[in-house]
């Protein structure tokens, strides 16, 4: 493997790794029912709930 290989496989698998921890997140969020982006948890104003 060239340098190049190993860096552009670090570079994807990075990108990878930060969309699966982002989807998890998003999955979490809306499982527990607070899927609003605003940060004010439970007692949210937003209509989204």
């Amino acid at each position: 493997m060239t340098t190049s290989t190993i860096i552009q496989t670090i570079v994807v698998l990075g990108i990878v790794a930060v969309a699966l921890v982002y989807v998890l997140r998003r999955v979490i969020k809306t499982t527990r029912g607070n899927d609003c982006d605003c940060g004010c948890g439970k007692n949210c104003r937003s209509k989204k709930h």
